[in-house]
């Protein structure tokens, strides 16, 4: 644990507690080419009592993003699924399951890692939000293949995007940060707990405005991060969204337009003429910049906009930084700092816009769609599906099909209604696979494997929420390698556009559609396969159709994506929103199958079939979250004095109550049987002097103790040191 008190790690000025990398936020920039082998020996040095607002412990995991590690599974670096996670005390620690320091890395020829932009972060609780996370840039071998001429491809050209919090323990966005570098001006970010909740649920929220005490005009500790540019060139910006909860940034240059030429790691056909580009969670894009010989060379030095609202869909409350774009002879006002109203970010009409968050419909309707955006004048939103890889591949190929299927998302964050819990034994070294607790689909027979059979544990029961191990399960093949396709339905039209990331490789991006109305997975169901064929009667795109590794689906619509199926392995697939993935809105794509010939993954140097030493985090949320739903598994928690726990549910159907004692809980004795909605907000005693009680006891009174005998309780304990 450090503080935000030295150069490297100052952000945005305020000290505050971090997590970085080598001292640094972002971590250094990892840079190697194509045919290089990577390796970070990597140590857990966190010391201290570093608090995330999940509660998340001081264990961690490196992930690289994008990278698909094809021979080393065991390296994606995703706690309970690759690997164990790695606690403080490295080798000294009796029960260390990892070797130490652990081997994290990738051969980019045989790993499947071509050029291209990635990122590496902390799969761990909050702590990427914290800033553990950096850059990771494979460099092409020769000269770039799309554009050759005077273009200017420096590493140092990108531009990592994070928004940035109170504290580590409070997630109010207070600020944006560009490699690390932002400032506030005079008004900052307040909020209660409604607010916070509703910010991390996806929904947004308006903070309030308060007077910034850290707020000194005459004397920043930071400043923005600077581009020094020449004129006359082409110059390659890669631009990381390491976005933390649902705030998507929009990025765009002073007097310039550009050209994306790559998302996720891979080329796209290039889209020119582009006034503004979007990115959440994940997501990454290569663009080149004209630069220009008719610039004032007298003047100030221009300005890379970045903007996002707290409040989605309408775009209320901005947040805004920028960076420097400049110019020989230009000069850079080092007293300025952007306001809270963000005055100067409104884009004039008209634009063209790449990737808006597709989070509403008229916007979709009225997109610009393939092949009309090849027209630089053409004007409006360019959308994904609507994008095109530059290499062929062969419709034969992304065609064979081996199975589709219907993922929905719901009000309560999970994926058909399946809260992602996680076992002792990582997956990835189960030898034989332990299905006990497990749920999903189990896909077997001769290729194309076609027949699947979805699996569920006996406590899980038809329309409730379950906790379980949600698995999607796939043969791997290595000649005439079928793909499973993925139907991403997102129910809810006043949701976020969940950014659905997938470790293991890319997913090519073959359809995607948006509705004015209510939607649900049997309603998509119906419209795919109510046709002739009896299959695949949604529009789909096997053109050239474009990759990804993150994708924004649509509120009030779906996403079809498919995935080769020739990378053996566990790979986890989930939402990129840290609030999201944390309390269970993902599951687990299995490649093959371990101690099964032909079928087999690697596992390295970790061990198959023991526990880790830390138990999994609980699936309904960390200590300071509770998820309140029918048939829950009774929850227990561990806060520190002054904690606030929030109880969390959608629809007006519960209550939570305080029990007097452990008898009342036991037996669900509970009057208040009034139902109310979510969400309700319970602090801690702030001292802990023998006259207040050390565990405290609550139930839902629903149903006249019903809803408590179906799993609705929770036990509290404050203590000054949880273990």
């Amino acid at each position: 644990m450090l503080k935000s008190d030295a150069d490297g790690r100052r952000a945005d000025g305020r000290i505050r507690s971090v997590l970085a990398y080598n001292g640094q936020i972002p971590g250094p920039p990892i840079v190697i080419c194509e045919g290089d082998e990577l390796l970070v020996n990597f140590k857990n040095n966190i010391t201290g009592n570093m608090t995330n607002v999940d509660g998340s412990s001081n264990v961690t995991t490196l992930h690289f993003h994008g990278i698909r590690e094809k021979t080393r599974p065991w390296s994606d670096g995703v706690p309970f699924v690759s690997q164990c996670p790695i606690t403080p005390e490295g080798q000294d620690h009796p029960k260390n399951r990892n070797p130490f320091p652990f081997p994290y890395g990738f051969n980019t020829d045989v790993d499947g890692a071509p050029a291209g932009t990635y990122w590496y972060h902390s799969h761990v609780g909050a702590q990427r939000t914290n800033g553990a996370y950096g850059a990771l840039i494979i460099k092409e071998k020769g000269t770039y293949a799309i554009v050759e001429e005077n273009i200017i491809d420096d590493p140092a050209n990108t531009l990592v995007l994070q928004e940035w919090y109170e504290s580590s323990t409070n997630q109010v966005p207070v600020s944006l940060l560009v490699n690390g570098n932002g400032r506030i001006g005079e008004l900052i970010n307040t909020g209660d707990d409604e607010q916070i909740t509703a910010h991390l649920k996806g929904k947004g929220a308006c903070f309030n405005l308060t007077e910034n005490k850290h707020f000194h005009p005459d004397n920043f500790t930071t400043n923005y991060t600077e581009f020094h540019v020449k004129p006359g060139y082409q110059y390659r910006f890669r631009v990381i969204g390491a976005i933390s909860q649902n705030l998507p940034l929009r990025l765009s240059i002073e007097n310039h337009t550009f050209t994306a030429i790559a998302m996720d790691s891979r080329n796209i056909q290039p889209v020119t003429n582009l006034t503004d580009l979007w990115l959440a969670a994940g997501e990454r894009y290569d663009i080149l910049v004209n630069t220009t010989e008719e610039y004032d060379q007298s003047g100030m030095a221009y300005k890379i906009k970045v903007i996002g609202y707290t409040d989605q869909p309408d775009n209320h409350c901005p947040l805004c930084t920028i960076a420097w774009l400049k110019y020989p002879k230009q000069y850079i006002d080092y007293t300025y700092v952007t306001d809270s109203a963000c005055t100067g970010f409104h884009l004039p009409s008209p634009l063209r816009t790449l990737n808006p968050v597709p989070n509403k419909y008229t916007a979709w309707k009225n997109r610009i769609k393939y092949p009309h955006w090849k027209y630089p004048s053409t004007i409006g939103g360019i959308f994904i599906a609507d994008l095109r890889e530059p290499k062929s591949k062969s419709k034969s190929t992304i065609t064979n099909l081996a199975n589709t299927q219907y993922i929905e998302f719901d009000g309560n964050i999970t994926f058909n209604g399946l809260r992602m819990s996680y076992p002792p034994v990582p997956f990835l070294l189960q030898d034989p696979a332990d299905a006990t607790n497990r749920c999903g689909s189990e896909c077997n027979g001769p290729p194309p494997f076609t027949k699947c059979t979805t699996k569920n544990p006996a406590t899980c029961t038809a329309n409730k929420y379950c906790n379980c191990q949600h698995v999607v399960k796939e043969p791997w093949a290595s000649v005439n390698v079928p793909w499973v396709e993925i139907v991403l339905v997102n129910n809810n039209k006043v949701a976020a556009a969940h950014p659905i990331h997938q470790h293991g490789g890319w997913y090519w991006v073959v359809g995607e559609g948006q509705f004015e109305i209510d939607i649900n997975s049997t309603y998509i169901k119906h419209l795919d396969q109510n046709c002739t064929a009896k299959k695949n009667c949604l529009p789909r795109n096997f053109d050239n159709p474009p990759p990804k590794d993150t994708i924004q689906v649509p509120p009030g619509g779906y996403a079809i994506i498919r995935t080769k199926l020739d990378n053996a392995g566990t790979w986890i697939f989930h939402c990129h929103i840290n609030y999201h993935v944390t309390i269970g809105m993902a599951m687990v794509l299995q490649v093959g199958e371990s101690n099964l010939k032909h079928q087999d993954w690697c596992t390295g140097p970790l061990e198959r079939n023991v526990e880790c030493e830390t138990p999994p985090p609980p699936p309904g949320g960390g200590p300071t979250t509770i998820n309140w739903y029918l048939n829950m598994e009774n929850a227990e928690r561990c806060v520190a004095p002054g904690t606030t726990v929030t109880f969390s549910w959608e629809k007006k159907d519960h209550n939570v109550n305080i029990l007097l004692n452990e008898k009342d809980y036991e037996h669900c004795i509970v009057k208040n049987t009034t139902k109310s909605s979510g969400d309700y907000f319970w602090t801690a005693p702030k001292e802990l002097d023998g006259t207040v009680p050390e565990t405290y006891y609550f139930a839902c009174g629903r149903g006249g103790g019903y809803h408590c005998m179906a799993g609705m309780k929770a036990k509290i304990h404050v203590r000054t040191a949880c273990t």
